[in-house]
């Protein structure tokens, strides 16, 4: 797992994170964890870290045949990361928070090196951030109270250490991105490199879908997608294709879809529009390679699926080249592309940085915190245990 994508990723796994119900706390007095002459880690980072790595483990094991979630024997099952790296999962979770308390401390270097501030404005958001999540939980505007402190204390997380993973590094770790690729920064990004890269990578697209199928409800009420017959289905390709000739012969995709609307008594746009990176959008692989094979102002139709699952696609690509402007002289989009362009860069950085840290290490404290310390019997499991248990005692009462 690369640093970088840490950004808003620490909280993500913070947020898919299983709650720690009924697990053992562990009762050790502040200790530090890593140090040099500059940082200390207290133990309550390596736990953190330790935790954090625990989850994203757990996740790629439960995608193996022989992934017990009743049991913590996966951790000796043989998993494969993001980056198709394999290896034993207790081995993998415990390397895995070495490198990121190494990168803790890489952090904090550069942000002395580089003369950040991180007082102030700055750091009283990533506080203020850090004790909603460390309070209530990420869901609370919606009513749903997980405060993140019951989930980390019982295994030596402070807030401050929590703080101080998330979203205080988080916040580091931006700065120090920004001061290095900004304005005025060592590897200042010029307006020829982003005009570059935009137009090289990015794409403008539109497009407007129909289902070939409909939904049905039976006597059960039951609903089950059933695809449409040859005439039906026949009548939205038609009428599809034919908005792509108009679109070809110079008709606006805006005018088209006002067409559309009103031959389908439609309120609402049906459209759905887009300017980004498709190595990264979630659109699927056959609208990609249909993009990718398209000339600007160009459109096309695209049959995605088959049968009861088939969808009809009228798309339409714009020139990228109008969308310069919006993107890189905006600063709010100029920064989302230069992050697109620079992220893989900066976490190498970070990551060679980390790994030539001298930090010493407090192995004997380090030792007592086993990934097995994280596994929380699913409620379920328990509770069949539970009930077999009942069962058994009332069935040798009987006899």
């Amino acid at each position: 797992m690369k640093p970088y994508a840490k950004i808003g990723s620490l909280l993500l796994a913070l947020i898919i994170a299983v709650a720690a119900v009924g697990c053992t706390p562990i009762s050790l007095n502040a200790e530090w964890a890593y140090k040099t002459d500059k940082v200390e880690l207290p133990i309550g980072v390596y736990s953190y870290s330790l935790k954090t790595a625990y989850s994203q483990a757990k996740n790629y094991a439960s995608k193996l045949a022989s992934y017990d979630e009743a049991s913590d024997s996966w951790l000796d099952l043989e998993i494969t990361d993001d980056d198709g790296d394999k290896a034993i999962a207790r081995d993998w979770i415990k390397n895995e928070a070495d490198k990121m308390c190494l990168n803790y401390i890489a952090v904090d270097n550069l942000v002395e090196e580089l003369g950040i501030d991180m007082s102030g404005a700055t750091a009283d958001s990533a506080k203020k951030s850090a004790e909603e999540y460390w309070t209530v939980g990420p869901y609370a505007s919606y009513g749903y109270y997980m405060p993140y402190k019951d989930q980390y204390e019982p295994y030596g997380v402070s807030f401050e250490s929590f703080e101080y993973c998330t979203t205080l590094y988080n916040t580091k770790y931006s700065a120090i991105f920004d001061k290095i690729y900004g304005e005025g920064g060592s590897k200042e990004v010029k307006d020829d490199e982003f005009i570059s890269y935009f137009t090289e990578n990015y794409t403008d697209y539109k497009y407007i879908k129909a289902n070939l199928y409909k939904s049905t409800t039976d006597e059960s009420n039951k609903s089950t997608d059933v695809a449409l017959s040859d005439e039906d289905a026949k009548k939205i390709t038609d009428e599809f294709d034919g908005y792509a000739k108009e679109l070809n012969n110079g008709t606006s995709f805006d005018d088209v879809v006002n067409k559309y609307k009103t031959a389908n008594s439609l309120t609402d746009d049906p459209s759905t529009s887009a300017v980004e990176n498709l190595k990264s959008s979630s659109l699927g692989d056959e609208l990609k390679t249909a993009l990718g094979e398209m000339k600007a102002n160009e459109a096309k139709t695209v049959k995605v699926g088959s049968g009861n699952t088939a969808v009809y696609y009228l798309i339409f690509k714009g020139d990228i080249n109008s969308d310069i402007d919006s993107h890189v002289y905006d600063s709010t989009e100029r920064n989302k592309l230069l992050a697109d362009m620079k992220k893989d860069e900066f976490a190498k950085y970070v990551d060679d940085l980390a790994q030539k840290t001298d930090c010493e290490k407090n192995q004997s404290v380090l030792d007592q915190y086993k990934p097995e310390l994280y596994f929380v019997k699913p409620e379920s499991s328990s509770a069949s245990s539970n009930s077999s248990s009942t069962s058994s005692s009332s069935s040798s009462s009987s006899k």
